[in-house]
Protein backbone atom coordinates (compact mmCIF):
# COMPACT_ATOMS: atom_id res chain seq x y z
CA UNK A 1 0.00 0.00 0.00
CA UNK A 2 2.81 2.42 0.93
CA UNK A 3 4.60 1.53 -2.30
CA UNK A 4 1.50 2.43 -4.32
CA UNK A 5 1.13 5.73 -2.49
CA UNK A 6 4.81 6.56 -3.08
CA UNK A 7 4.47 5.83 -6.80
CA UNK A 8 1.36 8.00 -6.99
CA UNK A 9 3.22 10.84 -5.23
CA UNK A 10 6.14 10.48 -7.63
CA UNK A 11 3.77 10.54 -10.59
CA UNK A 12 2.08 13.68 -9.27
CA UNK A 13 5.48 15.24 -8.72
CA UNK A 14 6.53 14.49 -12.30
CA UNK A 15 3.29 15.92 -13.69
CA UNK A 16 3.67 19.13 -11.67
CA UNK A 17 7.33 19.38 -12.72
CA UNK A 18 6.44 18.93 -16.40
CA UNK A 19 3.78 21.63 -16.17
CA UNK A 20 6.20 23.99 -14.42
CA UNK A 21 9.10 23.80 -16.90
CA UNK A 22 6.77 24.15 -19.87
CA UNK A 23 5.55 27.54 -18.65
CA UNK A 24 8.68 29.29 -19.96
CA UNK A 25 11.23 28.93 -22.76
CA UNK A 26 14.06 30.39 -20.66
CA UNK A 27 16.91 27.86 -20.45
CA UNK A 28 18.16 29.03 -17.04
CA UNK A 29 14.66 28.73 -15.55
CA UNK A 30 14.25 25.19 -16.91
CA UNK A 31 17.70 23.96 -15.85
CA UNK A 32 17.41 25.58 -12.42
CA UNK A 33 14.14 23.79 -11.74
CA UNK A 34 15.58 20.46 -12.91
CA UNK A 35 18.44 20.78 -10.42
CA UNK A 36 16.19 21.94 -7.59
CA UNK A 37 13.66 19.16 -8.14
CA UNK A 38 16.18 16.33 -8.40
CA UNK A 39 18.55 17.52 -5.68
CA UNK A 40 15.69 18.22 -3.30
CA UNK A 41 14.14 14.79 -3.70
CA UNK A 42 17.46 12.90 -3.56
CA UNK A 43 18.90 15.00 -0.70
CA UNK A 44 21.90 16.03 -2.81
CA UNK A 45 23.61 19.35 -2.13
CA UNK A 46 25.71 19.80 -5.29
CA UNK A 47 24.70 19.76 -8.93
CA UNK A 48 25.76 21.07 -12.34
CA UNK A 49 24.02 20.94 -15.68
CA UNK A 50 26.19 20.90 -18.80
CA UNK A 51 24.77 21.65 -22.25
CA UNK A 52 26.50 20.62 -25.49
CA UNK A 53 28.30 23.60 -27.02
CA UNK A 54 27.67 22.51 -30.61
CA UNK A 55 24.38 20.61 -30.73
CA UNK A 56 24.73 20.00 -34.48
CA UNK A 57 28.08 18.20 -34.16
CA UNK A 58 27.48 14.79 -32.60
CA UNK A 59 31.23 14.05 -32.37
CA UNK A 60 32.02 17.24 -30.45
CA UNK A 61 33.24 16.86 -26.83
CA UNK A 62 32.56 20.49 -25.92
CA UNK A 63 30.12 21.35 -23.11
CA UNK A 64 29.12 24.61 -21.44
CA UNK A 65 28.27 25.00 -17.75
CA UNK A 66 24.72 26.35 -17.86
CA UNK A 67 23.34 25.83 -14.33
CA UNK A 68 24.94 25.33 -10.90
CA UNK A 69 23.43 24.62 -7.48
CA UNK A 70 25.24 24.16 -4.17
CA UNK A 71 28.64 25.17 -5.50
CA UNK A 72 30.31 28.56 -5.09
CA UNK A 73 32.15 28.71 -8.38
CA UNK A 74 32.50 31.34 -11.04
CA UNK A 75 32.50 28.79 -13.84
CA UNK A 76 28.95 29.30 -15.10
CA UNK A 77 29.27 29.89 -18.83
CA UNK A 78 32.72 28.25 -18.97
CA UNK A 79 33.36 25.54 -21.54
CA UNK A 80 34.66 22.06 -20.78
CA UNK A 81 35.99 19.36 -23.09
CA UNK A 82 34.84 15.97 -21.80
CA UNK A 83 35.24 12.50 -23.27
CA UNK A 84 32.14 10.68 -22.07
CA UNK A 85 31.74 6.91 -21.66
CA UNK A 86 29.16 5.16 -23.82
CA UNK A 87 26.80 4.42 -20.91
CA UNK A 88 23.87 6.85 -20.43
CA UNK A 89 24.42 6.71 -16.64
CA UNK A 90 27.91 6.57 -15.21
CA UNK A 91 30.04 7.52 -12.21
CA UNK A 92 33.14 9.67 -11.94
CA UNK A 93 35.45 6.64 -12.03
CA UNK A 94 34.44 6.05 -15.67
CA UNK A 95 35.58 9.51 -16.82
CA UNK A 96 38.99 10.03 -18.43
CA UNK A 97 39.38 13.76 -17.68
CA UNK A 98 37.79 14.04 -14.27
CA UNK A 99 39.90 16.68 -12.45
CA UNK A 100 37.15 19.32 -12.53
CA UNK A 101 34.53 16.90 -11.23
CA UNK A 102 36.79 15.48 -8.51
CA UNK A 103 37.63 19.02 -7.38
CA UNK A 104 33.93 19.77 -6.86
CA UNK A 105 33.11 16.27 -5.51
CA UNK A 106 30.61 15.31 -8.21
CA UNK A 107 29.85 11.60 -8.34
CA UNK A 108 26.76 10.67 -10.41
CA UNK A 109 26.28 11.53 -14.08
CA UNK A 110 23.22 11.24 -16.34
CA UNK A 111 23.26 11.94 -20.08
CA UNK A 112 20.33 13.95 -21.41
CA UNK A 113 19.00 12.95 -24.84
CA UNK A 114 16.49 14.56 -27.17
CA UNK A 115 15.32 11.67 -29.34
CA UNK A 116 18.76 10.14 -30.18
CA UNK A 117 20.76 13.37 -29.87
CA UNK A 118 22.89 14.05 -26.79
CA UNK A 119 22.13 17.58 -25.59
CA UNK A 120 23.59 17.66 -22.08
CA UNK A 121 24.82 15.97 -18.91
CA UNK A 122 23.45 16.17 -15.35
CA UNK A 123 26.26 16.00 -12.75
CA UNK A 124 25.33 15.32 -9.11
CA UNK A 125 27.27 15.16 -5.89
CA UNK A 126 26.88 12.60 -3.12
CA UNK A 127 23.67 12.17 -1.16
CA UNK A 128 23.67 13.51 2.36
CA UNK A 129 23.27 9.89 3.53
CA UNK A 130 26.44 8.92 1.60
CA UNK A 131 24.42 6.09 0.01
CA UNK A 132 24.35 5.24 -3.70
CA UNK A 133 21.28 6.05 -5.74
CA UNK A 134 18.63 3.35 -5.63
CA UNK A 135 17.06 1.84 -8.75
CA UNK A 136 13.84 3.78 -8.10
CA UNK A 137 15.78 7.03 -7.68
CA UNK A 138 17.70 6.45 -10.91
CA UNK A 139 14.45 5.70 -12.72
CA UNK A 140 12.90 8.88 -11.29
CA UNK A 141 15.84 11.01 -12.48
CA UNK A 142 15.79 9.40 -15.94
CA UNK A 143 12.06 10.01 -16.24
CA UNK A 144 12.44 13.63 -15.19
CA UNK A 145 15.24 14.18 -17.72
CA UNK A 146 13.22 12.52 -20.48
CA UNK A 147 10.32 14.85 -19.68
CA UNK A 148 12.68 17.83 -19.70
CA UNK A 149 14.66 17.10 -22.86
CA UNK A 150 12.08 18.42 -25.40
CA UNK A 151 11.72 21.61 -23.37
CA UNK A 152 15.51 22.02 -23.12
CA UNK A 153 15.88 21.48 -26.88
CA UNK A 154 13.10 23.96 -27.62
CA UNK A 155 14.62 26.58 -25.32
CA UNK A 156 18.04 26.14 -26.99
CA UNK A 157 16.47 26.60 -30.42
CA UNK A 158 14.45 29.55 -29.12
CA UNK A 159 17.63 31.21 -27.84
CA UNK A 160 19.38 30.59 -31.19
CA UNK A 161 16.46 32.18 -33.06
CA UNK A 162 16.38 35.09 -30.58
CA UNK A 163 20.08 35.79 -31.17
CA UNK A 164 19.53 35.46 -34.90
CA UNK A 165 16.69 37.98 -34.69
CA UNK A 166 18.83 40.41 -32.66
CA UNK A 167 21.61 40.16 -35.24
CA UNK A 168 19.06 40.51 -38.01
CA UNK A 169 17.59 43.64 -36.39
CA UNK A 170 21.07 45.11 -36.09
CA UNK A 171 21.87 44.35 -39.72
CA UNK A 172 18.56 45.80 -40.88
CA UNK A 173 19.17 48.94 -38.82
CA UNK A 174 22.61 49.27 -40.40
CA UNK A 175 21.06 48.89 -43.83
CA UNK A 176 18.48 51.57 -43.07
CA UNK A 177 21.14 53.91 -41.71
CA UNK A 178 23.34 53.39 -44.75
CA UNK A 179 20.40 53.92 -47.05
CA UNK A 180 19.46 57.21 -45.34
CA UNK A 181 23.05 58.39 -45.37
CA UNK A 182 23.44 57.44 -49.02
CA UNK A 183 20.56 59.78 -49.89
CA UNK A 184 22.27 62.60 -48.00
CA UNK A 185 25.65 61.89 -49.59
CA UNK A 186 24.07 61.72 -53.01
CA UNK A 187 22.28 65.03 -52.48
CA UNK A 188 25.47 66.81 -51.41
CA UNK A 189 28.07 64.97 -53.49
CA UNK A 190 29.29 68.19 -55.11
CA UNK A 191 30.03 69.84 -51.78
CA UNK A 192 33.09 68.24 -50.14
CA UNK A 193 32.66 70.13 -46.86
CA UNK A 194 29.04 69.04 -46.45
CA UNK A 195 30.00 65.38 -46.97
CA UNK A 196 32.81 65.61 -44.42
CA UNK A 197 30.50 67.35 -41.96
CA UNK A 198 27.85 64.66 -42.48
CA UNK A 199 30.47 61.97 -41.86
CA UNK A 200 31.51 63.72 -38.63
CA UNK A 201 27.90 63.83 -37.37
CA UNK A 202 27.37 60.20 -38.37
CA UNK A 203 30.40 59.02 -36.37
CA UNK A 204 29.25 60.99 -33.36
CA UNK A 205 25.59 60.02 -33.62
CA UNK A 206 26.00 56.30 -34.28
CA UNK A 207 29.07 55.52 -32.16
CA UNK A 208 29.84 58.56 -30.00
CA UNK A 209 33.21 59.10 -31.78
CA UNK A 210 34.57 62.64 -31.47
CA UNK A 211 38.19 62.21 -32.56
CA UNK A 212 39.13 61.09 -36.04
CA UNK A 213 41.74 61.68 -38.74
CA UNK A 214 41.21 60.91 -42.42
CA UNK A 215 44.37 60.34 -44.47
CA UNK A 216 43.83 60.31 -48.23
CA UNK A 217 45.65 59.87 -51.54
CA UNK A 218 42.89 61.65 -53.44
CA UNK A 219 44.64 63.13 -56.51
CA UNK A 220 48.01 62.58 -54.83
CA UNK A 221 50.81 59.99 -54.82
CA UNK A 222 51.31 60.26 -51.04
CA UNK A 223 49.00 60.39 -48.04
CA UNK A 224 47.94 63.72 -46.57
CA UNK A 225 45.46 64.74 -43.87
CA UNK A 226 42.13 65.24 -45.58
CA UNK A 227 40.13 65.99 -42.43
CA UNK A 228 40.62 65.80 -38.64
CA UNK A 229 38.14 66.00 -35.79
CA UNK A 230 40.70 67.83 -33.64
CA UNK A 231 44.06 69.43 -34.14
CA UNK A 232 46.80 66.81 -34.09
CA UNK A 233 50.50 67.54 -34.41
CA UNK A 234 51.82 64.87 -36.74
CA UNK A 235 55.39 64.70 -37.99
CA UNK A 236 55.76 64.13 -41.74
CA UNK A 237 57.97 61.10 -41.07
CA UNK A 238 54.92 59.26 -39.72
CA UNK A 239 53.05 59.58 -43.01
CA UNK A 240 55.44 57.09 -44.62
CA UNK A 241 54.27 54.41 -42.17
CA UNK A 242 50.76 54.63 -43.64
CA UNK A 243 51.92 52.65 -46.69
CA UNK A 244 52.35 49.58 -44.45
CA UNK A 245 48.71 49.54 -43.30
CA UNK A 246 46.48 47.11 -45.19
CA UNK A 247 44.07 45.62 -42.62
CA UNK A 248 41.76 47.06 -39.92
CA UNK A 249 43.51 47.11 -36.55
CA UNK A 250 42.49 47.84 -32.97
CA UNK A 251 45.44 49.58 -31.27
CA UNK A 252 46.92 47.83 -28.21
CA UNK A 253 48.67 49.27 -25.18
CA UNK A 254 52.13 48.79 -26.67
CA UNK A 255 53.10 48.76 -30.32
CA UNK A 256 56.46 48.37 -32.03
CA UNK A 257 55.34 50.63 -34.88
CA UNK A 258 56.15 54.22 -33.81
CA UNK A 259 53.28 55.72 -35.80
CA UNK A 260 50.73 53.34 -34.24
CA UNK A 261 52.21 53.96 -30.80
CA UNK A 262 51.83 57.71 -31.37
CA UNK A 263 48.17 57.24 -32.34
CA UNK A 264 47.53 55.13 -29.23
CA UNK A 265 49.12 57.72 -26.93
CA UNK A 266 47.04 60.43 -28.65
CA UNK A 267 43.80 58.65 -27.76
CA UNK A 268 43.06 56.79 -31.03
CA UNK A 269 41.84 53.20 -30.85
CA UNK A 270 41.01 51.97 -34.38
CA UNK A 271 42.71 52.15 -37.79
CA UNK A 272 40.53 51.51 -40.84
CA UNK A 273 42.13 51.31 -44.31
CA UNK A 274 39.75 51.86 -47.24
CA UNK A 275 40.61 50.37 -50.63
CA UNK A 276 39.66 51.26 -54.20
CA UNK A 277 40.48 48.69 -56.88
CA UNK A 278 42.52 46.65 -54.36
CA UNK A 279 44.68 49.63 -53.45
CA UNK A 280 44.54 51.42 -50.10
CA UNK A 281 43.95 55.11 -50.84
CA UNK A 282 42.22 56.22 -47.63
CA UNK A 283 43.07 55.50 -43.97
CA UNK A 284 40.83 56.58 -41.11
CA UNK A 285 41.99 56.69 -37.47
CA UNK A 286 39.19 56.77 -34.88
CA UNK A 287 39.30 57.68 -31.21
CA UNK A 288 37.54 56.12 -28.23
CA UNK A 289 33.77 55.84 -28.15
CA UNK A 290 32.16 58.08 -25.55
CA UNK A 291 30.84 55.04 -23.65
CA UNK A 292 34.40 53.60 -23.56
CA UNK A 293 33.23 50.27 -25.06
CA UNK A 294 35.50 48.27 -27.36
CA UNK A 295 35.07 48.18 -31.12
CA UNK A 296 33.38 44.98 -32.29
CA UNK A 297 33.58 43.18 -35.64
CA UNK A 298 30.08 44.46 -36.39
CA UNK A 299 31.20 48.03 -35.59
CA UNK A 300 34.17 47.70 -37.94
CA UNK A 301 32.04 46.32 -40.76
CA UNK A 302 29.52 49.14 -40.40
CA UNK A 303 32.22 51.82 -40.09
CA UNK A 304 33.96 50.55 -43.21
CA UNK A 305 30.69 50.84 -45.10
CA UNK A 306 29.95 54.29 -43.70
CA UNK A 307 33.37 55.71 -44.53
CA UNK A 308 33.38 54.05 -47.93
CA UNK A 309 30.15 55.87 -48.72
CA UNK A 310 31.61 59.26 -47.89
CA UNK A 311 34.93 58.70 -49.66
CA UNK A 312 33.32 57.39 -52.82
CA UNK A 313 30.92 60.36 -52.81
CA UNK A 314 33.90 62.70 -52.67
CA UNK A 315 35.55 61.00 -55.60
CA UNK A 316 32.93 59.79 -58.03
CA UNK A 317 29.12 59.78 -57.95
CA UNK A 318 28.86 56.89 -60.40
CA UNK A 319 31.05 54.65 -58.27
CA UNK A 320 29.11 55.79 -55.24
CA UNK A 321 25.79 54.70 -56.72
CA UNK A 322 27.16 51.31 -57.78
CA UNK A 323 28.70 50.72 -54.36
CA UNK A 324 25.47 51.41 -52.47
CA UNK A 325 23.46 49.04 -54.65
CA UNK A 326 26.04 46.28 -54.35
CA UNK A 327 26.51 46.71 -50.60
CA UNK A 328 22.79 46.71 -49.93
CA UNK A 329 22.18 43.60 -52.03
CA UNK A 330 25.12 41.67 -50.57
CA UNK A 331 24.15 42.43 -46.97
CA UNK A 332 20.51 41.55 -47.59
CA UNK A 333 21.42 38.31 -49.38
CA UNK A 334 23.75 37.24 -46.57
CA UNK A 335 21.11 37.85 -43.90
CA UNK A 336 18.41 36.09 -45.91
CA UNK A 337 20.64 33.12 -46.79
CA UNK A 338 21.73 32.62 -43.17
CA UNK A 339 18.10 32.63 -42.02
CA UNK A 340 17.01 30.27 -44.77
CA UNK A 341 19.74 27.71 -44.06
CA UNK A 342 19.05 27.83 -40.31
CA UNK A 343 15.35 27.08 -40.78
CA UNK A 344 15.63 24.22 -43.27
CA UNK A 345 16.02 20.66 -41.91
CA UNK A 346 19.63 19.49 -41.60
CA UNK A 347 18.60 15.82 -41.74
CA UNK A 348 15.38 14.16 -42.90
CA UNK A 349 13.79 11.38 -40.81
CA UNK A 350 13.95 7.79 -41.98
CA UNK A 351 10.45 6.46 -42.75
CA UNK A 352 9.89 2.71 -42.60
CA UNK A 353 8.60 1.35 -45.89
CA UNK A 354 9.43 4.54 -47.79
CA UNK A 355 12.39 6.35 -49.26
CA UNK A 356 12.35 10.13 -48.98
CA UNK A 357 14.61 13.02 -49.90
CA UNK A 358 14.38 16.78 -50.22
CA UNK A 359 16.54 19.71 -51.25
CA UNK A 360 16.70 23.48 -51.45
CA UNK A 361 19.00 25.00 -54.06
CA UNK A 362 19.18 28.77 -53.52
CA UNK A 363 19.35 31.11 -56.48
CA UNK A 364 21.62 34.15 -56.75
CA UNK A 365 18.79 36.14 -55.12
CA UNK A 366 17.64 34.33 -52.01
CA UNK A 367 13.90 33.75 -51.85
CA UNK A 368 11.54 32.40 -49.25
CA UNK A 369 11.27 28.71 -50.11
CA UNK A 370 10.70 26.39 -47.15
CA UNK A 371 10.36 22.64 -46.77
CA UNK A 372 10.34 20.26 -43.84
CA UNK A 373 9.51 16.69 -42.83
CA UNK A 374 8.53 16.42 -39.18
CA UNK A 375 8.12 13.17 -37.28
CA UNK A 376 4.85 13.22 -35.32
CA UNK A 377 4.75 9.63 -34.05
CA UNK A 378 6.05 6.18 -34.93
CA UNK A 379 3.72 6.02 -37.95
CA UNK A 380 2.92 9.64 -38.81
CA UNK A 381 5.04 12.29 -40.52
CA UNK A 382 4.17 15.81 -41.60
CA UNK A 383 5.40 17.04 -45.00
CA UNK A 384 5.56 20.81 -45.56
CA UNK A 385 6.55 22.91 -48.57
CA UNK A 386 5.95 26.64 -49.04
CA UNK A 387 7.01 29.57 -51.19
CA UNK A 388 6.92 33.16 -49.93
CA UNK A 389 6.23 35.89 -52.48
CA UNK A 390 9.17 38.15 -53.23
CA UNK A 391 12.85 37.69 -52.46
CA UNK A 392 15.58 38.83 -50.10
CA UNK A 393 15.30 39.67 -46.43
CA UNK A 394 11.49 40.30 -46.30
CA UNK A 395 10.82 36.88 -47.83
CA UNK A 396 13.23 35.20 -45.41
CA UNK A 397 11.58 36.90 -42.44
CA UNK A 398 8.16 35.65 -43.57
CA UNK A 399 9.62 32.21 -44.12
CA UNK A 400 10.77 32.26 -40.48
CA UNK A 401 7.18 33.03 -39.46
CA UNK A 402 5.72 30.08 -41.37
CA UNK A 403 8.39 27.70 -40.04
CA UNK A 404 7.74 28.82 -36.48
CA UNK A 405 3.96 28.56 -36.90
CA UNK A 406 4.10 25.05 -38.38
CA UNK A 407 6.36 23.73 -35.61
CA UNK A 408 4.29 25.44 -32.91
CA UNK A 409 1.00 23.90 -34.08
CA UNK A 410 2.51 20.44 -34.60
CA UNK A 411 3.71 20.38 -31.01
CA UNK A 412 0.08 19.82 -30.05
CA UNK A 413 -0.49 17.05 -32.60
CA UNK A 414 -2.69 14.21 -31.33
CA UNK A 415 -5.65 12.13 -32.53
CA UNK A 416 -7.94 15.16 -32.11
CA UNK A 417 -5.66 17.46 -34.13
CA UNK A 418 -7.80 19.49 -36.58
CA UNK A 419 -5.86 19.86 -39.81
CA UNK A 420 -8.26 22.37 -41.36
CA UNK A 421 -8.55 24.59 -38.28
CA UNK A 422 -4.76 24.65 -37.84
CA UNK A 423 -4.34 25.77 -41.45
CA UNK A 424 -6.82 28.59 -40.87
CA UNK A 425 -5.00 29.65 -37.69
CA UNK A 426 -1.66 29.73 -39.56
CA UNK A 427 -3.33 31.84 -42.27
CA UNK A 428 -4.61 34.30 -39.64
CA UNK A 429 -1.14 34.50 -38.10
CA UNK A 430 0.51 35.22 -41.47
CA UNK A 431 -2.22 37.72 -42.37
CA UNK A 432 -1.73 39.65 -39.12
CA UNK A 433 2.05 39.83 -39.63
CA UNK A 434 2.19 40.89 -43.29
CA UNK A 435 0.85 43.55 -45.59
CA UNK A 436 -1.48 42.86 -48.48
CA UNK A 437 1.41 42.60 -50.94
CA UNK A 438 2.87 39.52 -49.25
CA UNK A 439 1.47 36.00 -49.37
CA UNK A 440 2.60 32.39 -49.11
CA UNK A 441 1.73 29.39 -51.24
CA UNK A 442 1.60 26.54 -48.75
CA UNK A 443 1.12 22.79 -48.81
CA UNK A 444 1.24 20.32 -45.97
CA UNK A 445 0.16 16.76 -45.49
CA UNK A 446 0.38 13.94 -42.96
CA UNK A 447 1.69 10.56 -44.07
CA UNK A 448 0.25 7.59 -42.14
CA UNK A 449 2.64 4.66 -42.73
CA UNK A 450 0.35 2.26 -40.88
CA UNK A 451 -2.52 2.76 -43.34
CA UNK A 452 -0.37 4.12 -46.21
CA UNK A 453 -2.52 7.22 -46.58
CA UNK A 454 -1.64 10.86 -47.12
CA UNK A 455 -3.99 13.56 -45.83
CA UNK A 456 -3.21 17.00 -47.22
CA UNK A 457 -4.28 20.63 -47.63
CA UNK A 458 -3.08 22.73 -50.56
CA UNK A 459 -3.21 26.46 -49.86
CA UNK A 460 -2.58 27.85 -53.34
CA UNK A 461 0.67 25.95 -53.90
CA UNK A 462 1.89 24.32 -57.13
CA UNK A 463 0.04 21.00 -57.37
CA UNK A 464 2.11 18.13 -56.02
CA UNK A 465 1.69 14.94 -58.04
CA UNK A 466 1.06 11.36 -56.95
CA UNK A 467 2.28 8.98 -59.66
CA UNK A 468 0.33 5.75 -59.14
CA UNK A 469 0.48 3.17 -61.89
CA UNK A 470 -0.31 4.95 -65.15
CA UNK A 471 -2.33 7.60 -63.34
CA UNK A 472 -1.20 11.04 -62.22
CA UNK A 473 -3.20 12.54 -59.36
CA UNK A 474 -2.96 16.29 -58.72
CA UNK A 475 -3.12 17.15 -55.03
CA UNK A 476 -5.15 20.31 -55.52
CA UNK A 477 -7.70 20.30 -52.68
CA UNK A 478 -7.39 22.97 -50.02
CA UNK A 479 -8.07 26.68 -50.32
CA UNK A 480 -6.56 30.13 -50.71
CA UNK A 481 -2.87 30.86 -50.29
CA UNK A 482 -1.88 32.16 -46.85
CA UNK A 483 -2.00 35.85 -45.97
CA UNK A 484 -4.49 36.97 -48.64
CA UNK A 485 -7.68 37.04 -46.52
CA UNK A 486 -8.00 36.71 -42.79
CA UNK A 487 -11.30 34.80 -42.74
CA UNK A 488 -14.52 34.13 -44.63
CA UNK A 489 -13.46 30.90 -46.29
CA UNK A 490 -12.67 27.33 -45.30
CA UNK A 491 -9.76 25.03 -45.95
CA UNK A 492 -10.64 21.50 -47.02
CA UNK A 493 -8.49 18.41 -46.73
CA UNK A 494 -8.31 15.32 -48.88
CA UNK A 495 -6.82 11.89 -48.30
CA UNK A 496 -5.13 9.74 -50.95
CA UNK A 497 -3.80 6.20 -50.73
CA UNK A 498 -0.16 5.50 -51.52
CA UNK A 499 0.32 2.07 -53.06
CA UNK A 500 3.49 0.08 -53.64
CA UNK A 501 5.98 1.84 -55.96
CA UNK A 502 3.90 5.06 -55.92
CA UNK A 503 5.83 8.33 -56.13
CA UNK A 504 4.81 11.64 -54.54
CA UNK A 505 6.64 14.77 -55.74
CA UNK A 506 6.32 18.20 -54.09
CA UNK A 507 8.10 21.23 -55.57
CA UNK A 508 8.14 25.03 -55.76
CA UNK A 509 7.83 27.14 -58.89
CA UNK A 510 11.62 27.50 -59.06
CA UNK A 511 11.57 24.02 -60.62
CA UNK A 512 8.51 24.28 -62.88
CA UNK A 513 9.25 27.86 -64.02
CA UNK A 514 12.98 27.41 -64.70
CA UNK A 515 13.68 28.92 -68.12
CA UNK A 516 15.98 28.08 -71.00
CA UNK A 517 17.71 30.47 -73.39
CA UNK A 518 14.49 30.79 -75.41
CA UNK A 519 12.62 31.82 -72.23
CA UNK A 520 10.54 28.62 -72.34
CA UNK A 521 9.47 27.30 -68.93
CA UNK A 522 10.43 23.79 -67.81
CA UNK A 523 6.81 23.06 -66.88
CA UNK A 524 4.92 20.52 -64.79
CA UNK A 525 4.63 18.03 -67.69
CA UNK A 526 8.40 17.54 -67.73
CA UNK A 527 8.40 16.92 -63.96
CA UNK A 528 5.74 14.21 -64.38
CA UNK A 529 7.60 12.69 -67.33
CA UNK A 530 10.86 12.37 -65.39
CA UNK A 531 9.01 10.72 -62.49
CA UNK A 532 7.24 8.23 -64.79
CA UNK A 533 10.28 7.31 -66.84
CA UNK A 534 12.48 6.73 -63.78
CA UNK A 535 9.96 5.40 -61.25
CA UNK A 536 12.05 2.26 -60.60
CA UNK A 537 14.63 4.45 -58.86
CA UNK A 538 14.41 5.40 -55.19
CA UNK A 539 13.57 8.94 -54.10
CA UNK A 540 17.21 10.12 -54.21
CA UNK A 541 17.65 8.73 -57.70
CA UNK A 542 14.44 10.45 -58.84
CA UNK A 543 15.56 13.75 -57.35
CA UNK A 544 18.96 13.52 -59.05
CA UNK A 545 17.31 12.75 -62.40
CA UNK A 546 14.94 15.70 -62.07
CA UNK A 547 17.68 18.15 -61.08
CA UNK A 548 19.92 16.95 -63.91
CA UNK A 549 17.07 17.39 -66.39
CA UNK A 550 16.33 20.93 -65.15
CA UNK A 551 20.05 21.78 -65.34
CA UNK A 552 20.27 20.48 -68.91
CA UNK A 553 17.10 22.36 -69.91
CA UNK A 554 18.45 25.68 -68.52
CA UNK A 555 22.02 25.32 -69.85
CA UNK A 556 23.65 28.73 -70.17
CA UNK A 557 21.00 30.53 -68.09
CA UNK A 558 21.33 31.82 -64.53
CA UNK A 559 19.04 30.31 -61.91
CA UNK A 560 16.47 32.98 -61.12
CA UNK A 561 14.52 31.40 -58.27
CA UNK A 562 15.14 28.85 -55.51
CA UNK A 563 14.51 25.23 -56.50
CA UNK A 564 12.95 23.26 -53.64
CA UNK A 565 11.45 19.79 -53.72
CA UNK A 566 10.48 16.74 -51.67
CA UNK A 567 10.18 13.29 -53.25
CA UNK A 568 8.57 10.34 -51.43
CA UNK A 569 8.40 6.79 -52.77
CA UNK A 570 6.76 3.78 -51.22
CA UNK A 571 9.10 0.83 -51.41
Amino acid sequence: MNDTINKQLELNSLIEFSQLINTKLELQFILGNILLSIMGKMMITKGILLIKSDSQNTSSNGFEIKAVKGLNLGHQGDRLSIILPKEPIFEISQLENKDFFEEHKLKFFFKIYFVDKLIGVLCLGEKLTKQDLSKNEILFIETMLNLSSPTIENSIKFEEIRKLNINLSSQIQHLRTLFELSKEFNTNFQDRNKILRLLKYSLLGNFGIRDYIIFSKFRSEVFYILEAGRETKLDDEYLGNLEEISEPEILHETNSNPFKQFLKESGFRLILPISTENKVDTIVCLGEKLNKSEYTISDIQFLESLINLSIISLDNTVLFSEYIDKQKIENELKIARDIQLALLPSKLPEIEGYSVCGCNIPAMQVGGDYFDIIRLSETKYCFVIADVSGKGTPASLLMANIQSAVHSFLKFYNKDFCFEESTQKINELIFSNTNSEKFITFFWGILDTENNTFKYINAGHNYPYLITGDKVISLDKGGLMLGVLESGFEYKSETVTISNEDVLVLYTDGASEARNAKKDEYGEDRIIKVMQENRKLDSQGLQDKLLDDIKEFTTGELQYDDITMIILKRK
